[in-house]
């Protein structure tokens, strides 16, 4: 097979010649990098242990409680969840905030509770305070803010009457 020379206007030749007297080398060279790195990215993604996600995608008060608050509060947030026999102090019946406050669900407290503003009801700290943790999923404080307001609002749900 013979290949024209076609010099280009600048002296160079032209770039159908290049392909054609490079190519079959740049494929090999390129199909072994290629080869190489993709092994090497498998590799490195099937030695790394997979960590479920502790963010949700659901903003319903009822979904986010039951992932994050019913294992120590129980899905019926009367304190019974499977880890409650295991912590220090038993986490409280959420379903009777609200008899505890002469009949009145405090909104505002039981948010700054969950968000952490209000220190005092998490007594040894081992309720975790879940404002940061929402924050760290979506730093935009609105979500954040819809997360908290829409797990109180389930907590408040739950009342017995």
């Amino acid at each position: 097979m013979t290949v024209q020379t076609n010099q280009a206007s600048d002296g160079f030749p032209a770039a159908k010649e290049c392909a054609m007297t490079r190519s079959p080398f740049a494929l090999a060279i390129g199909s072994g990098c290629l080869l190489i790195s993709v092994g090497l990215a498998d590799r490195a993604h099937a030695q790394r242990p997979m960590t479920p996600s502790l963010a949700m995608a659901s903003l319903s008060g009822r979904d986010l409680f039951q992932f994050y608050c019913a294992s120590c509060h129980g899905y019926g947030g009367k304190g019974d969840g499977p880890v409650a026999a295991s912590l220090k102090q038993s986490p409280p019946d959420l379903t009777r905030i609200a008899w505890r406050h002469d009949g009145r669900f405090p909104t505002e407290e039981v948010e700054q509770y969950v968000s952490g503003e209000l220190v005092a009801a998490h007594g040894n700290r081992e309720m975790p305070v879940w404002g940061p943790i929402f924050r760290s999923f979506e730093p935009r404080d609105a979500l954040t803010r819809v997360r908290i307001e829409n797990v109180v609002k389930f907590v408040e749900s739950m009342q017995s009457r």
